[in-house]
């Protein structure tokens, strides 16, 4: 029994350690970055170690490039697109893709495909873009995906 309860408890560790290490926090000047689309203090936030982090804000994640869909930052994510952010990268199982569709950024949602993005990425859930964007109502988006 000492044993089980051993075992139970260093697993217990490592699988909060690995979920702690997945999402990061964002940091003010991040926020900063985001919130008024200013890139001049990019090269001195951005690196190659954390352009593709996730980063954790309320119960969600996203990368740099999903909240710069999310908050309409168009300079930060033509930086992220000019400094070689994965256009792929997925957290908590959505892709920039999905959140441009969410959102109805049809500009986004241009500059994503263009760059060679797959359409038919899927959530753990089976959705795609093309889903979210019928979903939130964003006929636009929809144009573009079908």
């Amino acid at each position: 029994m000492k044993r089980y309860l051993t075992l139970k408890t260093i697993i217990f560790t490592f699988v909060l350690f690995s979920t702690i290490g997945k999402a990061q926090e964002l940091t003010n000047e991040h926020k900063q970055m985001l919130k008024y689309d200013n890139t001049a203090y990019f090269n001195n936030l951005i690196n190659k170690d954390n352009i593709n982090a996730c980063y954790k804000i309320e119960d969600n994640a996203y990368t740099l490039l999903g909240l710069a869909i999310k908050m309409n930052s168009k300079e930060v994510f033509q930086k992220l697109i000019d400094e070689k952010a994965d256009l792929e990268k997925a957290c908590d199982g959505k892709t920039p893709l999905m959140f441009a569709a969410k959102y109805g950024n049809t500009e986004f949602t241009k500059k994503l495909l263009a760059n060679g993005v797959k359409k038919d990425t899927k959530t753990s859930s089976g959705y795609t873009a093309l889903d979210y964007a019928k979903k939130y109502e964003k006929s636009d988006v929809i144009k573009l995906l079908e």
